[in-house]
């Protein structure tokens, strides 16, 4: 009935990463770029990615994987990394495609080395990402780092990519033997207010929607400053506006409304309140 009154196809605003629903930010464009060059120009070290929660890094994990060929990289994504040493490394097996592991870490790194090495002779690259870092324990942080260790004279056996949360990176600056290793860093922040209301324009058009213009212009700023730009707030409030505006019979989101709905999921305006 939703779908109906506002003459979509399918649900606009969920929270899953799918590519279709992409919207390509100044920020996301940026950060897409620098692991893209480092990735196939320089080929070694560390990548890290940090945002806040909500800011996209999972979209922009899965649009990096995307962008490399499949004949050419050899990819492996880890999510949610809460592991012992040995789940580790039978989960990186696993994600590289490799069926056969052990139950020593000791074997696994062994036959993880020799799967990554006969890659590289293949004329494939290894590239390891890791979503959600953050969960990363010490013990895991280090056997991170110790991957990058195997290489030949020129040539890495594996790249690997980090997505985390601000926090990990004060915790990283602590450990100087990882730290040195990292040789891309990028922050993600949230949309500026321009590209809020692009996003929310887009995610209804290609939802199904013929004309999206179902946000008062007063509507759109205060979805920018209760969500700041982050992707996940902004999916969060404009699905609900969606609902209470059809129980309402509204054709056209105000501002009002935004304030509403933003407070029932527990946001608010906080530079109102400071003004």
């Amino acid at each position: 009935m939703i779908e109906e009154f506002w003459g979509l196809k399918e649900k606009p605003f969920l929270n899953t990463p799918n590519g279709r629903f992409l919207f390509p930010s100044s920020e996301f464009n940026e950060a897409l770029a620098r692991l893209l060059y480092h990735v196939k120009e320089v080929r070694g070290g560390i990548s890290l990615i940090t945002g806040d929660i909500g800011c996209g890094k999972t979209f922009l994990s899965v649009r990096l994987l995307e962008s490399l060929p499949k004949d050419i990289y050899n990819k492996a994504l880890v999510t949610n990394p809460k592991f012992t040493q040995s789940q580790f490394y039978k989960t990186l097996l696993q994600s590289f495609g490799e069926t056969k592991h052990y139950r020593s870490r000791y074997n696994n790194v062994l036959l993880l080395t020799d799967f990554l090495e006969r890659n590289i002779e293949q004329g494939r690259e290894n590239i390891l990402v890791i979503d959600e870092a953050q969960l990363l324990t010490p013990t895991l942080i280090e056997e991170v780092r110790l991957l990058t260790n195997y290489e030949k004279p020129d040539k890495k056996y594996i790249q690997i990519v980090l997505f985390a949360q601000p926090e990990f990176e004060k915790k990283i600056r602590k450990i100087e033997q990882f730290n040195q290793r990292i040789q891309v860093r990028y922050h993600l922040e949230g949309l500026s207010e321009e590209e809020t209301k692009n996003y929310i324009r887009t995610r209804l058009t290609l939802a199904g929607m013929s004309n999206p213009d179902i946000f008062s212009k007063d509507a759109f700023s205060k979805v920018y400053r209760i969500s700041k730009g982050v992707p996940r707030v902004i999916n969060n409030i404009c699905e609900n506006l969606l609902f209470i505006a059809f129980s309402l019979n509204n054709r056209l989101i105000e501002k009002e409304l935004v304030i509403d709905v933003a407070r029932d999921l527990g946001f608010e305006d906080k530079s109102e309140k400071e003004n």
